[in-house]
């Protein structure tokens, strides 16, 4: 079991299918990534993960540029699963429907350490349960609708003939954001907290069918683990906003979803602090750029977030000793 980080990340790619959404509809997908400070190709990128309100207000706002309460049930319901890989990854073994929520289970705490999922089991019914482990600053409403519709559809699928849609209770921090009467099931209105269905328990013991779910492969190769410790979570958060000019205190703590006095305390904790971290970064990323790329040393500089190539010489001097062209002259040719 992943051991909770302190900053509650999710793995950025999940927003691919939103981002698919919006690029289908003729929608402009890029200003709605760069107004939650995100690019396209880190959202393509498997290995970063961001805080949830990143997620949270990115969905929002794409349900606001398509004029659409229910773009989130839209990308539920056509969800590719084959190419999913929490549900490839549960799907694969699975016999029946309780063996698949249990894989579940399991394979989506790699996914995400801002949520846990839950399955409780009673004599008549059974509650599939997401619990996020940290208050929300806004209402996860598309987040909840997201998950609701794939949920069910999923359920749905699994339950097979034994379905029932009155037998299912579904309840959201919203209802609003699902139409109404969604796929015949009882909507009701919870809080920040996460979703719960509410089933049969008898549907647990239902034959689980492969086939409905699988396609060849999923699309979950190369993924990373979540980062699980503090420092290491905090460095995933900013290494894809190098190339921003502002990562002062206030603005990282807002990207965190947390108060700057906050990520102060855990940073001292660390025994580091802001500006460490970001020198390192781009240290690093500095380095392996020169060694392993042909970009020009303004392009370095650029994506970096400083102001001009000198002022970057000057920092990469203070960290090796060396320009960045001596640098790369001397280290390529060893």
């Amino acid at each position: 079991m992943l051991n909770k980080t302190s900053i509650p990340l999710v793995r950025l790619s999940l927003l691919m299918p939103f981002v698919h959404e919006l690029d289908r509809r003729g929608l402009d997908t890029n200003a709605v990534l760069a107004a939650n400070g995100l690019v396209r190709s880190t959202v393509a990128d498997s290995g970063v993960f961001v805080p949830q309100i990143v997620i949270h207000r990115f969905l929002e706002d794409a349900a606001l540029a398509a004029d659409d309460p229910f773009l989130a049930v839209a990308v539920g319901e056509n969800l590719d699963w084959s190419g999913w890989s929490p549900v490839f990854k549960a799907a694969a073994n699975a016999r029946n429907l309780v063996g698949f929520l249990v894989r579940f289970i399991r394979a989506a705490s790699d996914e995400a350490s801002s949520a846990r999922h839950e399955l409780m089991v009673g004599p008549e019914f059974a509650t599939f349960r997401e619990k996020r482990t940290t208050e929300q600053e806004i209402d996860p409403a598309q987040n909840d609708a997201f998950t609701a519709a794939y949920t069910l559809s999923l359920l749905r699928s699994a339950a097979g003939p034994v379905w029932e849609a009155g037998q299912v209770r579904i309840t959201v921090c919203d209802p609003a954001a699902l139409p109404e009467r969604y796929m015949g099931v009882h909507i009701l209105g919870g809080d920040r907290w996460g979703l719960s269905v509410r089933f049969p328990s008898a549907w647990l013991v239902e034959p689980f069918h492969r086939e409905t779910f699988l396609g060849a492969t999923p699309n979950g190769g190369g993924e990373s683990d979540i980062p699980r410790h503090f420092l290491e979570a905090l460095r995933h958060v900013i290494s894809p906003l190098l190339h921003q000019g502002d990562l002062s205190l206030p603005s990282v703590s807002a990207r965190l979803g947390i108060s700057p006095q906050s990520l102060q305390r855990k940073l001292r904790a660390g025994g580091s602090t802001l500006s460490s971290v970001i020198q390192d970064l781009k240290k690093d990323k500095a380095i392996r750029q020169l060694l392993q790329t042909n970009r020009p040393i303004s392009e370095i500089s650029a994506e970096l977030g400083f102001s001009n190539p000198n002022s970057f010489t000057r920092a990469f001097k203070g960290w090796t000793g060396s320009s960045p062209r001596a640098y790369r002259k001397e280290h390529r040719d060893l």
